[in-house]
């Protein structure tokens, strides 16, 4: 994860602070998406370890937790939470501060060498495009789905008026799901909207059709209908990943951590030392 990016804490789907319910999804993300090189996921996975000790030795009041993709492009995302774009700033100072800034440097080096590219992009929440968010419990959150939206220029009343339809139907339908919605605000083309729909198991997706006749039932199906054909004119295009939750790769307050042992993996055991040659008098 890039230092110099103002490195703090979590998931969109999630922004991973406090393991009760009542969940509130911070106000502003930053989201740090890496393309990690082939053959290379196992050595980026412990290189990321250094930022999280880095972290910790400083006792870091920001957090972050990173994701790792199941589909799609071998990434790792990471999701910075914040209260405002003012304590982003505070962020960003604080990384600049010894001896923190002389480690962040030397994980960055490390990292760099397994990265493909980096890119990062600043959200807001949309609470009138997110769905039941005090209902997750954070802890127990091990999978993501992460959809991404880009409305056509113009188009922003046709993707609320859409967007706001189905939240109704999934609400008369009582759909067991989540969603929370960040408008990205820079980093990305204009329009762009990221959906996060957490899952303790990925069982949830087994489900995905009876979801879907529940909210079309409740729609009603010449409404859906006529909402699916329109999404042609809406959207510029919509991208579908899925992605597993990394606790090695996420630094998280203690809080978090005493919530579930998930949160506390254990360290990957070193290498026995080679066996000393014996030596003959």
């Amino acid at each position: 994860m890039r230092s110099v990016l103002g490195l703090a804490a979590v998931t969109a789907a999630m922004c991973v602070q406090a393991p009760a319910q009542n969940f509130q999804p911070a106000p502003v993300v930053q989201i740090i998406r890496e393309v990690v090189k082939q053959g290379k996921g196992a050595a980026h996975e412990r290189a990321e370890g250094d930022y999280v000790r880095a972290f910790k030795k400083a006792k870091s009041k920001f957090h972050y937790v990173a994701f790792s993709s199941m589909s799609g492009g071998n990434e790792a995302w990471f999701i910075v939470h914040y209260p405002s774009f003012a304590s982003a700033e505070e962020g960003r100072k604080e990384g600049e501060m010894e001896p923190l800034k002389t480690d962040l440097e030397a994980a960055d080096a490390k990292d760099g060498a397994l990265r493909e590219s980096t890119r990062s992009m600043w959200a807001i929440y949309r609470p009138d495009l997110s769905y039941r968010p005090d209902q997750m419990s954070v802890a127990k959150v091990r999978y993501v789905s992460i959809g991404t939206y880009r409305v056509r220029l113009g188009k922003d009343e046709d993707f609320m008026s859409g967007a706001k339809s189905i939240l109704g139907a999934y609400a008369k339908a009582n759909v067991d799901a989540i969603l929370l919605c960040y408008q990205v605000t820079s980093g990305a083309p204009a329009g762009t909207y990221i959906f996060f729909a957490p899952m303790n198991s990925l069982k949830f997706m087994d489900e995905t059709a009876e979801r879907q006749r529940n909210l079309t039932q409740a729609m009603g199906q010449d409404n859906y209908r006529q909402l699916m054909r329109g999404s042609g004119d809406t959207f510029v295009s919509i991208e579908s990943a899925l992605f597993a939750i990394s606790p090695s790769m996420s630094y998280v307050s203690k809080e978090q951590e005493d919530s579930d042992p998930f949160w506390k993996p254990k360290s990957a055991a070193k290498p026995a030392a080679p066996a000393k040659p014996k030596t003959t008098n």
